[in-house]
């Protein structure tokens, strides 16, 4: 921590506005099994500093994975001429919004450090899984993986803020194939990827949730084909972690907003005149970003710019209320403080706005998954994350599913296929009209998520309890 305080301390010295340092250690481990064989079991670390400099209304970013300090001052020389140079042509003052000073340690709360376990153990579990999953009947192939992430930094500023973090990560998978009827489908298990200790990974039940995907696997082969027009949809959590994340937490990005990012379907229709006054849902939605979540992928204590993590609503009753915002742009939303939504994914990459851990809040009423289902006469149970598409301005959007289930008269009477919807995003968002209550809750959530020109993947958690939506337009996938 010492020599990035000095590498600040350097940089205000040379007349910087702003200047921050970050030192950034990914290890990552990640283990893959097909059938009854490990497939691969890869190990990186990657380590660095990245410096951030603004001089006047310039921005500059240098890196380097040396931790010398003629490297770290060669690193800041070259990200305070770079600021120099974009200050030349900087055609609006940048305005900063302020941060307390932060002296702090953030850690996630584990009981055993996962890279303390030995690589087997994992796959032990694994391979039992796939055991599970191919002795189901018309089972071709099982496959299953875990990846584990250490990321620890230190950062600094010239504010005076010295932070220090230390996360893990563990997201575990497993999926089932079966070729039966002519047909080949896949169904998955996915436990919702957590900031976690190795203790989570032990926690989970694969055996029981083996047989069950293997079995859903055949009997989608033997599944009809859905019918097209609108229809009445029940989503499950998992399903709906990636709904929202692409029709409510990316175009709720302000730098989306505002034009800054436009790489990967960048813009978006929520743009800030729609800022408490549009309604983005029913008075049922209210989208809550949190990232003081316990467990959250996107729960780090402090952001890269040495924010704070805050919780603040995205959607309150249907209305769109916030943005995530780095304190740059936070003065055109007249706020004080930046909400703690900026990073970057390794020590080479820019810190750049990413999306918050953003859930569905449950609903007020006593209702579990049954009694939703069993209040709909007729429609379509969704499970699980399938195919999507939506556009530049995340309006026009399209979703698949994992396994899809028809209802008549309150009850599940078989499995369909070839089920995808299409909606307009805030339609679709004002036709829930049902959530399940808190103890239906159960977390999603991602770690590739793709932003930014290089490309950055970061990682973030989802949240629902089941919830229906009327009126969904329905199609036949071919």
């Amino acid at each position: 921590m010492e020599k990035l305080s000095e590498i600040a301390a350097y940089l205000k010295g040379k007349g910087a506005r702003f200047a921050d340092a970050r030192e950034h250690l990914f290890h990552e481990r990640e283990i893959m099994t097909e059938d009854n064989r490990v497939e691969q079991i890869t190990e990186q670390d990657i380590s660095g500093t990245g410096i951030k400099v603004l001089y006047n209304n310039g921005w500059g970013y240098a890196c380097t994975s040396a931790g010398d300090m003629d490297s770290l001052r060669g690193a800041a020389d070259k990200a305070l001429a770079l600021a120099k140079y974009a200050d030349r042509s900087a055609e609006v003052p940048v305005e900063l919004a302020a941060e307390p000073r932060h002296t702090a340690k953030f850690a996630t709360k584990i009981k055993e450090d996962p890279f303390a376990v030995k690589a087997g153990d994992a796959v032990g579990a694994l391979l039992e899984a796939a055991g599970v999953m191919l002795k189901g009947k018309d089972i071709i192939k099982a496959v299953s993986s875990l990846v584990l992430r250490n990321m620890r930094k230190k950062y600094a500023n010239t504010e005076g803020s010295a932070i220090e973090t230390d996360i893990f990560t563990i997201l575990p998978e497993i999926e089932a194939t079966a070729r039966a009827n002519d047909e080949v489908k896949t169904r998955h298990y996915l436990p919702a990827p957590m900031n976690a200790g190795y203790e989570y990974f032990r926690g989970i039940d694969f055996k029981a949730n083996a047989a069950r995907i293997a079995e859903q696997a055949r009997e989608h082969c033997f599944a009809r084909s859905c019918e097209s027009g609108p229809a009445t949809l029940v989503l499950d959590p998992e399903h709906l972690s990636l709904t929202m994340h692409e029709s409510v937490g990316h175009p709720t990005e302000l730098d989306r907003v505002l034009g800054y990012e436009e790489s990967c379907a960048g813009r978006s229709f929520a743009t800030m005149d729609k800022l408490n006054n549009f309604r983005y849902g029913s008075e049922l939605v209210n989208l809550v970003a949190d990232n003081t979540l316990e467990g959250g992928l996107a729960s780090i204590g402090y952001d890269d710019e040495g924010v704070e993590c805050r919780k603040w609503h995205i959607v309150k009753a249907g209305i769109l209320t916030g943005y995530g915002v780095n304190r740059e742009l936070a003065h055109k939303m007249k706020m004080s403080r930046a909400n703690g939504t900026t990073r970057a994914t390794k020590y080479s990459d820019v810190p750049i706005t990413r999306m918050p851990n953003l859930y569905l809040a449950p609903g007020k009423k006593p209702l579990s998954k049954e009694q939703l289902i069993a209040d709909t006469e007729n429609g379509i149970y969704i499970e699980g994350r399938g195919s999507f598409s939506i556009d530049q301005m995340r309006l026009n959007m399209q979703f698949g599913g994992d396994a899809f289930w028809e209802i008549k008269n309150g009850k599940l009477t078989g499995m369909l296929k070839n089920v995808v919807y299409n909606a307009i995003s805030y339609q679709f968002w004002r036709g829930c009209d049902a959530i399940a209550d808190e103890s239906e809750f159960c977390r999603a959530g991602f770690i590739t998520c793709g932003k930014g020109d290089p490309m950055q993947a970061a990682q973030m958690t989802h949240g629902a309890s089941p919830a229906r939506f009327r009126n969904i337009m329905v199609r036949r996938a071919k």
